[in-house]
């Protein structure tokens, strides 16, 4: 048999660890000059779609979403190369928007500046079309946003991080967020997730993958990673050789990849050999940091059984408690409201009057027994799996819906006004400056707000980022 050619991953690197625009656009450009420069990949005229991981409001610097300087470059450089129109889009994971969360996250911000445009692929607003998928493995059609389907060229930009139902989340992953969200309410977090998001990138295959690695996230990720220097930036054509590349620089088993797997199997590129040109991998892997084991280690009687996933009810609402853990704010609902018991599934408490007795007591999922998802003491979540609702149901069951509404209110708005006054143009600040006088401040508070934070932080707040 022929020998196959190695997959190519080019890595670019800094030890600086201050993320100024020009020192982000001249790492991405050459990460892609290994590939052959942007314009191997864009045409004069054509639309690109740049789809980063904006799955939540938190930051870059928190090692959880895409750093919107990876994508202003890239913006730039597909603009250089000819690009007629060059458009940002998302499904976020939320319960609000993906426009709202990239406006919170800086990405908003970037895409005005550099002159792309903004695409919830999650909305309703926005037209799906039906697409057909030859050989599909698990579906044979699936709608998919217009905007997907009619760029001429496609660039995935994942987040370097660990993810709980794998040892990383990356190219692949990233794809589960470029479909409706009410479609992907009802086809995310079963055991068929993997293969049905694979048959989808068969048919919206990225031309490019571009890997933010900057800040990477270790830990229990996908929202509560603890962010990690690595200053890398990785391309490649490859979304499976791509996702083998984040694991092996983060130190994580490349072979637990099971969606790369999948992929492979797909044909949707490869596993191994892998050919990394530009800075040598060994030269900047690292031991990432795996998460916590198990559920032990959460400060709450967590009780999980049978009928439910990692991949869905499970993993959203460890997900949320990791959070909430991470940020320091379950430890200020056990003080206001006691120790809280989450029961997921198929499962028996034999202490259930006394837990009851201890703090809130929240049942998810139709999988739980009905002597506890029936007694109305407790707060029943429904569904199967519970997917978006796992956060404003935990809040509410929890007894602190509009305290924890209001902190996260507020954590948005801070972050908001962080990224306006590091991301935006000052022409753009100078506008909402004007716009706030006529609502009493507000604007001008969370660009304070944010301001005073990176003030507190010091002028090395980009990288502070990286302790650990």
């Amino acid at each position: 048999m022929p020998e196959v050619p190695p997959a190519t991953v080019a890595i670019a690197h800094t030890k600086e660890k201050h993320r100024s625009q020009e020192r982000v656009l001249g790492l991405v450009r050459e990460a892609l000059d290994h590939l052959g420069g942007m314009s191997r990949f864009v045409q004069p005229g054509q639309t690109v779609l740049i789809k980063p991981n904006q799955t939540v409001f938190y930051s870059a610097e928190e090692g959880c979403t895409t750093d919107p300087l990876v994508v202003g470059a890239l913006i730039r450089l597909a603009k250089e190369a000819g690009a007629a129109r060059v458009q940002v889009g998302e499904s976020s994971g939320g319960f609000f928007s993906s426009l709202e969360c990239m406006r919170i996250t800086g990405m908003a911000a970037i895409a005005e500046k550099e002159g792309a445009d903004l695409i919830d692929l999650g909305s309703d607003q926005v037209p799906n079309r039906t697409v057909a998928i030859p050989g599909g493995a698990l579906i044979q059609e699936v709608p998919l946003p217009a905007p997907l389907v009619d760029a001429d060229v496609i660039i995935d930009v994942p987040k370097a991080k660990n993810h709980h139902i794998e040892p990383i989340t990356g190219a692949l992953k990233n794809w589960v967020g470029a479909v409706n969200r009410q479609w992907r309410q009802y086809n995310h977090g079963d055991e068929d997730m993997i293969p049905r998001f694979v048959d989808i990138m068969t048919v919206s295959r990225p031309a490019l993958c571009v890997v933010d690695a900057l800040i990477c996230g270790e830990g229990d990720g996908p929202i509560a990673n603890l962010p990690r220097w690595a200053g890398c930036i990785l391309a490649s054509t490859d979304p499976v050789a791509t996702d083998v590349a984040i694991a092996r620089l983060m130190g994580r088993d490349w072979r637990g990849l099971r969606f790369a797997e999948e992929a492979e199997r797909r044909g949707l590129g490869r596993r191994a050999p892998l050919d990394f040109v530009g800075v040598p991998l060994e030269e900047v892997a690292f031991a990432a940091w795996a998460g916590h084991e198990g559920f032990e280690y959460l400060p709450v009687n967590f009780l999980v059984g049978s009928g439910v996933t990692l991949a869905g009810t499970i993993g959203h609402v460890k997900s949320v408690l990791d959070s909430m853990l991470r940020r320091g704010d379950l430890q200020k609902v056990m003080w206001l409201k006691g120790t809280p018991t989450i029961m997921i599934g198929e499962v028996d408490d034999p202490q259930f009057e006394a837990h009851l007795q201890e703090g809130p007591y929240v049942v998810f999922d139709d999988a739980a027994k009905p002597q506890y998802k029936d007694d109305p003491r407790v707060h029943f979540v429904p569904g199967h799996p519970v997917l978006r609702t796992a956060m404003p149901e935990l809040m509410k069951g929890l007894g602190v819906e509009y305290p924890g509404q209001a902190m996260m209110k507020w954590q948005q708005l801070q972050r908001w006004g962080m990224h306006l006054t590091e991301y935006a143009s000052p022409r753009r600040i100078a506008r909402l400056g004007a716009r706030s006088l006529a609502t009493g401040g507000l604007v001008v508070a969370g660009v304070a707000a944010g301001a005073a934070l990176l003030r507190r932080w010091g002028p090395g707040a980009h990288g502070a980022a990286n302790a650990r």
